[in-house]
């Protein structure tokens, strides 16, 4: 099987990496803040690295697409997909496929803290970083309990403020 265009292009370009064979199939993380990352590069990633442990991106071009392709790595235990205006509740099906998540940090996208508690499949999550428009305190505790009930071991923090 050979590299071919663009696939080809993208290797090279962004890993040094010009055969097939040198093209690890599992990584400690990949790490991007403030890039033109987009979703297009997410699934030439993870369509040959297989194995990411943990995947840190911060005000790249990524979209619910982009979740798409990270849902279908192994053993993602840290995910931050933080401040990122096009990432939305359309990709919480994504999401609850990563089921060895540890860490997740989507503060500041445009999922709200309501839609979280289908997050079930997501038993091993220890800690969640959202934010909320809503401040209002009373709110905000009434929806950690909720979620608490979906994942008990799961420390939430909301607007950078912890609830247990």
């Amino acid at each position: 099987m050979h590299l071919r265009g663009k696939e080809k292009h993208f290797w090279k370009c962004n890993f040094g990496i010009s055969k097939l064979a040198d093209i690890p199939l599992e990584i400690s993380g990949y790490k991007s803040i403030d890039s033109e990352i987009d979703d297009q590069f997410l699934f030439y990633l993870t369509s040959r690295v297989l194995i990411i442990h943990g995947i840190y991106l911060k005000f790249t071009n990524i979209t619910d697409e982009g979740v798409r392709h990270i849902s279908t790595v192994s053993a993602l235990s840290e995910l931050t997909l933080r401040e990122h205006k096009d990432i939305t509740n359309n990709c919480l099906p994504f999401l609850n496929k990563l089921t060895d998540l540890v860490y997740l940090d989507i503060l500041k996208t445009k999922i709200t803290l309501e839609d979280l508690p289908v997050l079930s499949q997501l038993q091993n999550l220890k800690e969640l970083h959202i934010s909320s428009e809503n401040t209002d305190e009373e709110y905000l505790l009434a929806q950690v309990i909720a979620l608490k009930k979906v994942l008990p071991n799961c420390i939430v923090y909301i607007n950078y403020k912890y609830y247990e």
